[in-house]
C-alpha cells in the first residue's frame, strides 16, 4: 500500500477513536462529525491506493470514482455514505440546518453514525487486501 494511503487509513482509525470518546462524554454533535471524517479518509486511502486523488468532501463522488475507475462495487456501503455525507456541515455549523448542532444530535443518532463509519472503514480495509 502506498504510504499516503496508509497514513489516511491510520488517521481514519484515530478519528474513529475520537468519535467513540465523544460518545462516552455525550458530545453527540462532535460524535456525529467524526464518522464523516473516518469515512472520507478511508475512501481517500482506497482512492490513493488505486492511483486516484480527490480533493473534497463529497463521499458519494468519491464512491463514484471508486466504482467507475477502480471498478470496486460499492453497493454494500452506499446507504451509509448517503447518510454520513451530510454531517460534514450539519454537525458543525448552526446555519447548515437552521439549528445549533448540539441541539440536533441525540445519543442514538451519534451511535448510528459511528456504526456506519465503522462499517465503511472495515469495507475499505477488506477492499485494500
Amino acid at each position: 500500500m502506498r504510504r499516503e494511503a496508509l497514513l489516511c487509513l491510520i488517521q481514519a482509525e484515530r478519528d474513529l477513536k475520537k468519535a467513540i470518546n465523544d460518545l462516552r462524554t455525550e458530545d453527540w454533535d462532535s460524535a456525529a462529525f467524526w464518522p464523516q471524517q473516518v469515512t472520507e479518509k478511508s475512501l481517500k486511502a482506497l482512492l490513493i491506493s488505486g492511483g486516484k486523488t480527490y480533493r473534497g468532501h463529497d463521499l458519494l463522488e468519491m464512491t463514484r470514482i471508486i466504482r467507475d475507475d477502480l471498478e470496486i462495487g460499492t453497493e454494500a456501503i452506499i446507504d451509509d455514505l448517503r447518510e454520513l455525507t451530510i454531517h460534514y456541515t450539519i454537525s458543525r455549523y448552526p446555519n447548515a440546518a437552521n439549528a445549533i448542532p448540539s441541539d440536533l444530535y441525540t445519543k442514538d443518532k451519534a451511535e448510528e453514525l459511528v456504526a456506519r463509519a465503522r462499517r465503511v472503514l472495515e469495507w475499505v480495509k477488506r477492499s485494500l487486501q
